[in-house]
């Protein structure tokens, strides 16, 4: 079997009820007395804050369906896996892993293909004896891509010559 590791770190962190006092000194000892005074009035204008994607996400790009697009196994010992990942500028991103589930090693190496409108594309970014990744993100026009190969219809995983 065919695995990518992924690393999860945890942060130890102090419940509220475990809190200890330090030896650090506050930075002030003074407290402010409480005043009947009016405050001041300005003459500034408040600004709300606004924030613009750099790239405004389309309708279609959280749409794509990787299982319409998931390759044909007819060997019961290959798999293939996906994981979601972040979005990318608000369009839906998804590691695929194209795998043996047994100790075959191919040779050549596993590849993960891509098939659409121009023809068919090598579209690993990892590929190995055991298996391939690869990492595709999902367009505008609810099709996946990968680096330039636009428009995904199929994906194809080859095992060849495993031993």
């Amino acid at each position: 079997m065919f695995f990518v590791p992924e690393l999860e770190a945890c942060l130890a962190t102090t419940p509220p009820e475990e809190v200890y006092i330090t030896s650090t000194q506050a930075t002030s000892t003074e407290a402010i007395p409480p005043t009947d005074e009016p405050v001041k009035e300005t003459t500034e204008t408040a600004t709300d804050a606004t924030t613009q994607a750099t790239t405004e996400a389309g309708p279609g790009c959280g749409m794509c369906d990787i299982d319409a697009i998931a390759p044909d196994l007819p060997d019961p010992l290959t798999s293939f896996d996906t994981l979601p990942r972040d979005p990318v500028d608000g369009c839906q991103q998804i590691f695929v892993q194209c795998g043996r589930d047994d100790a075959l090693f191919c040779e050549p190496p596993v590849t993960v293909y891509a098939v659409n409108a121009d023809g068919t594309h090598d579209v690993s970014e990892f590929s190995a004896q055991t298996g391939a990744t690869s990492t595709l993100l999902c367009g505008d026009d609810g099709l996946y891509s990968f680096n330039g190969v636009m428009g995904i219809t199929q994906l194809i995983c080859t095992y060849n010559k495993c031993e």
